[in-house]
């Protein structure tokens, strides 16, 4: 027990001066409270609905932030819950409306960077019309996977203000 808490006292003692230096968070910025909120609530939702899947939540520029994998989860939730989340954080709109405008006969999208045409990636506004970031579902029907990502983008908007 003792070796425990001198190990925790140790990286304290390196991790504290880069704690000190870093800087404070600016304007859209994803806090890492904030991400632990919409992960929570797309965890909350996915358990209501008894999907087992991936989560992810990025930041507004794209940068994963938090993630879980939940029990049961396939593997390959893993990348297509982050894809999902980049895609709806950079381009700043639900992969659902990819999935909607590709099955309408727009395959160009499919030439987007990055672009996913599947449902299950929700971007976050704050209420002041700042970017936030997005949540990313992957892993179940693509209703739920929808549900659950949106659960998450609104507990991110919530936890935002």
């Amino acid at each position: 027990m003792r070796d425990i808490a001198l190990k925790s006292l140790a990286a304290a003692l390196l991790l504290a001066p880069f704690a000190a230096n870093a800087a404070p968070l600016q304007p859209g910025e994803l806090s890492d409270p904030v991400a632990m909120a919409a992960l929570k609530g797309a965890e909350m939702h996915a358990e209501a609905v008894g999907a087992h899947v991936c989560i992810a939540v990025l930041d507004n520029g794209g940068t994963l932030k938090a993630f879980h994998r939940m029990e049961g989860a396939a593997p390959g939730c893993v990348d297509s819950a982050i894809a999902k989340a980049r895609a709806a954080a950079l381009y700043r709109i639900p992969t659902l409306t990819f999935m909607t405008r590709a099955n309408a006969g727009e395959p160009a999208l499919l030439a987007l960077p990055g672009m996913v045409p599947l449902g299950g990636g929700v971007p976050a506004k704050s209420a002041a019309g700042v970017w936030l970031g997005a949540v990313g579902a992957a892993g179940s029907t693509n209703p739920n996977e929808v549900q659950i990502a949106q659960a998450g983008a609104d507990a991110m908007v919530a936890a935002a203000k």
